[in-house]
């Protein structure tokens, strides 16, 4: 059996699976952005016990949401909890629960989980994008996660797309994750209407006197609002271009789209493709395959299935 974690801002999951990524056992836990790291490994650590309690448990992986340096095997650094800095959390996992370790950042895991079991399934050559609170990215090519020379390689959440655009947490300007991240998404559609009230007024009326979210912006285009469909195409024109630069780069077998936002299926995934192509060369226009990720909201923890099991192996 496999224990498999998945570290986010807010939350962490925790899973016991076979290595065929059946899983046995699936807890989630809540976590205040405030805790310190330290405080936050503390919960972790007990979780687990519990979870693996009776069960015959030989290897654990890690999927972080955060910079790891592979290498090291230690974190680099978290935008969302203080403590994560050069963090060894292998080497504790397996002084607190016995456990061999492996981790990777999760949108590499996630990337691998989409490629051993879900829809990245028989392809060689994945590109994955999660799209929630930012966007992450996870590149395989030949069956491995690629890292780049100097092992960050991947983040496709911070390719430039407009210049001058919105100020990005990574310090820049127009990324990609600062104008089609589900964050992004709401504020975009929130300033729609506040700039046009008479033409948005679907989309406030979707809201219900909450703040306009990603979600909202989509349902509202679903149920045939000509705005919100706009203001949707609009966002999958700057999504389609960065998705284009990287098959134009890198010519996966397929793009996966995991995340909060790909739960908007196809009044997402239409306008998406069509943009998509739109800024293609030629070349890659009939293999282009942009799907949903298959395992939901799992892609990180069966991804760190299959990240143990290469744990084992070497």
């Amino acid at each position: 059996m496999i224990l498999a974690i998945d570290i986010g801002g807010t939350q962490f999951g925790l899973a016991l699976a076979t290595p065929d990524g059946r899983v046995i056992k699936h807890i989630q836990h809540q976590t205040d952005r405030a805790d310190h790291a330290d405080k936050r490994i503390d919960r972790i650590l007990a979780a687990s016990k519990t979870l693996i309690a009776q069960s015959s448990v030989s290897v654990c992986g890690i999927g972080f949401g955060g910079p790891v340096n592979f290498d090291t095997q230690r974190t680099v650094n978290s935008t969302h909890v203080v403590g994560w800095d050069d963090c060894p959390l292998p080497e504790i996992v397996e002084q607190h629960l016995g456990l061999p370790a492996i981790i990777d950042n999760d949108a590499n895991v996630g990337a691998l989980g989409e490629f051993t079991f879900g829809a990245g399934k028989n392809s060689r050559h994945i590109i994955y994008y999660t799209v929630s609170t930012g966007i992450g990215g996870g590149i395989i090519i030949n069956g491995e996660i690629y890292r780049g020379g100097n092992g960050y390689a991947g983040e496709l959440g911070h390719v430039p797309i407009l210049r001058d655009g919105p100020q990005c947490d990574c310090g820049n300007r127009g990324c990609l994750e600062a104008l089609c991240s589900g964050t992004a998404i709401g504020k975009r559609a929130t300033e729609a209407v506040q700039k046009h009230p008479r033409k948005g007024i679907a989309i406030a009326r979707t809201a219900n006197d909450n703040p306009i979210t990603a979600k909202t912006l989509f349902d509202t285009a679903r149920s045939g609002d000509p705005y919100a469909r706009a203001l949707v195409d609009e966002i999958c024109t700057d999504l389609g271009q960065g998705l284009a630069m990287a098959v134009n780069a890198f010519a996966p077998d397929v793009i996966v789209i995991g995340g909060g936002v790909s739960n908007a299926g196809r009044i997402l995934f239409e306008p998406l493709r069509r943009e998509t192509l739109r800024f293609l060369m030629p070349v890659h226009r009939p293999s282009l395959r942009i799907a949903p990720a298959k395992l939901k909201n799992r892609s990180v923890l069966l991804g760190a299935v299959a990240l143990a099991k290469q744990r084992i192996q070497h």
